[in-house]
């Protein structure tokens, strides 16, 4: 860890209580794949990325978030296949409406610890994709709220893009001159290269309006993270308008985060703060940094290392404590950072873990 900033200390701490059981797996504890956070007045939104829900937590006195209701995704989306994660990687709410993105990444198999060298041959040479990943969806919380409820309009409807129904992020990805060698290797055929190798990982969602931004974990290019920015308008569908370049359905923005990607992103004022960390299965340096103005902005942007200023460095631990999720409080001052793989020490009992406040520059 030589040469890399120090973690700065939390201003404070808040356990959020999840007391609900895994969608996919009832003995799963949920507390161990947290992996996107957003606030919405009073309530925390957060998702584990290893099954079909999301969970909605209220912030009390006493710097905890409680009374979780765990929501099932399969009662409103149409879901490919049978079985399988979503992989939730990135949360936003905007006025009542809760916004998804899942990771779109493609996954290679895991060498289990008692394989042989032919079967572990074998694991790392199997790709999988999964089109339950490959989701961008707006929810309405008042339908999620109230489920019974008869929907007045389209808005109540979730909106989506993506679960193999019409063209999806990936898709529109495949022919960009940056990203679709990520997408469609030339080099063993028609399989994509996998988030964890630096392959195609969205990690990190901000919606402000019509404007989407989504961020990239992979790939990192020559030390340059990327953030997609889509225009989709408030219909029934999300289908991307021309915003870029040529009349491109997206825009794409790089950031020089000294090697890192990205792994949430969160609006702040006009800015957004982007949690960067470790593209690969790595431990390493993780940092907010603040991307001044970037809701103003109206052009693709290029972002030096100058151009971002760091607002703290989380901390990380050796195989733990991976910071995931980034979410600003109520008091507009100070930002809430979630963990995946947490250290043992963040949780307590049976069903609580801590999240760390650290204190915002402005």
């Amino acid at each position: 860890m030589s040469g890399w900033p120090r973690p700065d200390e939390p201003s404070g701490e808040i356990t959020l209580v999840l007391d609900q059981r895994s969608t996919l797996d009832r003995q799963d504890d949920l507390r161990d794949g947290l992996s996107a956070i957003a606030r919405q007045g009073p309530h925390l939104w957060v998702a584990n990325d290893e099954t079909t829900s999301v969970e909605r937590l209220t912030l009390e006195t006493g710097d905890q978030a409680r009374d979780h209701r765990s929501f099932d995704l399969t009662q409103l989306l149409e879901l490919p296949g049978d079985r399988g994660e979503m992989d939730i990687e990135g949360l936003d709410v905007e006025g009542d409406m809760l916004w998804l993105v899942g990771s779109h990444s493609a996954a290679r198999k895991q060498v289990k610890g008692n394989a042989t060298p032919a079967e572990a041959q074998n694991s790392l040479a199997t790709v999988e994709v999964s089109q339950r990943r490959r989701v961008l969806a707006r929810l309405s919380t008042k339908t999620l709220l109230e489920p019974g409820g008869s929907p007045t309009d389209h808005q109540q409807h979730p909106a989506v893009l993506g679960l193999g129904r019409g063209a999806d992020l990936v898709d529109l990805l495949a022919d960009d001159p940056h990203l679709g060698s990520f997408i469609q290797s030339r080099t063993i055929g028609a399989r994509p290269i996998p988030g964890k190798d630096n392959g195609i990982d969205c990690e990190g969602l901000a919606v402000d309006g019509d404007r989407v931004f989504i961020g990239l974990r992979g790939p990192v290019l020559r030390g340059w993270a990327m953030i997609i920015e889509l225009q989709v308008g408030d219909g029934p569908g999300l289908e991307p308008q021309p915003i870029g370049p040529g009349n491109r359905r997206y825009r794409k923005h790089f950031l020089r985060l000294h090697g890192l990607g990205v792994r949430d992103l969160c609006r702040h004022g006009e800015d957004l703060l982007v949690l960067a960390g470790p593209t690969m299965e790595l431990d390493g340096r993780a940092a907010v940094f603040r991307w001044r103005g970037a809701l103003t902005s109206q052009a693709e942007t290029v972002l030096q290392k100058d151009d971002l200023h760091c607002e703290f460095e989380a901390p990380f631990g050796e195989g733990e404590d991976h910071a995931e999720g980034i979410t600003v409080l109520d008091d507009g001052r100070s930002a809430l950072v979630l963990y995946g793989t947490p250290a043992g020490k963040r949780k307590t009992g049976r069903h609580e873990i801590k999240a760390d406040v650290f204190r915002l520059s402005k």
